[in-house]
């Protein structure tokens, strides 16, 4: 007879199959890799909650964001990573079974982006070169991992524009690859500013997560200027109040 803990974990395991299922496209829709990437999301998960500082990721995943990155790169196509891989690396962790990117690229360029990741990936190159000519988001699916790395094309908003132009290098953990993230101030605002419309409790948790580990350490000044400007300023208030700024 199943515990309240077993069912309760296949539930959370169905879940985010669901979810998964719903943003995974192509080859990766194999019921293999998707258990996969879901049992990984779970134990890192379970390490995060014991750890709570620090950077966890699994290698599979540190494996496909290298490839995408390298990519780009060789490409000469600017990018930072966001999302909860950039608020696990400047505040608590969280786990993810997925890597979020901004970057900044031409129709053309996303094209020839396609043939440096394919087969491995699944990069159609009509998808992302639609995705950058509609300044959108794409996500490509590594096949071999049964993880999806989102590319949101940014195009001339200009606080995202000057994210880019913050961005710093660093790596995951203490010898792995180094990776170009968006700053400890620009993922907690992107995170509230993802946040407003779906008051998404992730989000928020995401961001606090960030403001108690960093708290006199992050720029307020700059924050708030760009807070104003964003018209989220109630909204960072309030995550450092309850952050214990």
């Amino acid at each position: 007879m199943e515990c309240a803990g077993d069912i309760q974990a296949a539930a959370n395991r169905d879940r985010r199959m669901q979810v998964f299922l719903t943003q995974a496209r192509g080859s990766v829709r194999n019921g293999d890799l998707l258990r996969q990437a879901v049992d990984r999301a779970l134990r890192m998960k379970a390490q995060g909650d014991e750890a709570m500082k620090g950077v966890q990721m699994d290698d599979a995943l540190i494996d496909t964001l290298k490839e995408v990155a390298d990519a780009l790169e060789k490409l000469g196509i600017v990018y930072a990573v966001t999302g909860s891989v950039a608020s696990s690396l400047h505040g608590e962790v969280h786990s993810t079974v997925d890597a979020d990117l901004i970057l900044t690229a031409t129709p053309e360029m996303a094209t020839r982006l396609s043939p440096l990741l394919s087969p491995r990936f699944y990069a159609p190159d009509d998808m992302l070169a639609a995705a950058a000519r509609n300044q959108t988001m794409a996500n490509v699916v590594d096949n071999r991992q049964g993880l999806k790395v989102d590319l949101s094309f940014v195009g001339s908003d200009s606080y995202l524009q000057s994210v880019l132009r913050r961005r710093v290098q660093k790596p995951i953990g203490d010898s792995q690859p180094e990776f170009w993230f968006v700053t400890a101030e620009d993922v907690i605002l992107m995170k509230l500013l993802w946040r407003r419309g779906s008051q998404s409790t992730k989000q928020w948790n995401d961001a606090l997560g960030v403001v108690s580990v960093m708290q006199a350490k992050l720029d307020w000044k700059y924050m708030l200027q760009q807070a104003s400007a964003l018209t989220i300023t109630d909204d960072l208030t309030q995550l450092r109040n309850e952050g214990g700024v």
